[in-house]
């Protein structure tokens, strides 16, 4: 996993949920996020069509215990502004993906279209049985 952000929003999510093994995910903390766009992921782009029968929903949060984690987190998670900056972090705007490696080669490859947009388990699992 890679994520852009700094050390410490890494640690930070890591504290949160103990189940990721550490020594697989990764930070990107460069000023542009040079590796996280290596992947060719995507931004979120408002104004922009939605793609045919995709639409931006509100995660389920898990009810009232998970929103208020939510809202305890996001903040301290989120990248930050620069100084006097007047728009969206860059970092909100970018999406992820999902990628299976075996050694050096990708076996699976999921480009998110918009936040929300992941693969179902099943069909990253049955792609990856011919493999």
């Amino acid at each position: 996993m890679i994520a852009p952000g700094s050390p410490d929003q890494l640690n930070n999510f890591l504290n949160q949920l103990p189940e990721i093994p550490r020594d697989k995910v990764f930070v990107d903390d460069s000023k542009g996020y040079e590796a996280y766009k290596a992947m060719s992921f995507g931004k979120l782009e408002f104004g922009k069509p939605l793609p045919p029968g995709l639409s931006l929903q509100a995660p389920d949060l898990g009810g009232i215990s998970g929103v208020l984690s939510y809202l305890s987190s996001v903040v301290s998670l989120s990248p930050k502004p620069e100084e006097g900056a007047t728009t969206v972090p860059e970092g909100v705007l970018l999406l992820g993906g999902t990628f299976v490696m075996r050694n050096e080669e990708v076996v699976y490859a999921w480009a998110d279209r918009l936040p929300g947009d992941y693969p179902k388990p099943q069909d990253v699992f049955s792609t990856l049985e011919g493999c």
